[in-house]
C-alpha cells in the first residue's frame, strides 16, 4: 500500500515539474516532450504521464510526426 502512495506522490511531483497537472489524462501509448524539452513523458496504464527519459547532452526534445525525438 505504501508503494501506491509513493507512486501517486511521485506522479504528482513529476506533473508539477513538467507543467502538466495531476488531472492531465492521457491514453496509452502516448508520448510528449517535457515542457522544457529536456526529455519526454510516457502515458502509463493508469492514464497519467510519467518520466520517459532525458535527452542526451546537446539535444532537445522536438515533436516529429506527433512523437518526441531528441534532436
Amino acid at each position: 500500500m505504501k508503494f501506491f502512495a509513493v507512486a501517486a506522490l511521485a506522479a504528482t511531483a513529476l506533473a508539477a515539474s513538467t507543467g502538466l497537472d495531476a488531472r492531465t489524462e492521457c491514453k496509452p501509448p502516448s508520448y510528449v516532450c517535457k515542457h522544457d524539452n529536456s526529455g519526454w513523458l510516457v502515458c502509463n496504464v493508469d492514464g497519467t504521464f510519467l518520466d520517459g527519459g532525458k535527452c542526451p547532452k546537446g539535444t532537445t526534445c522536438k515533436p516529429i510526426n506527433n512523437l518526441p525525438y531528441c534532436v
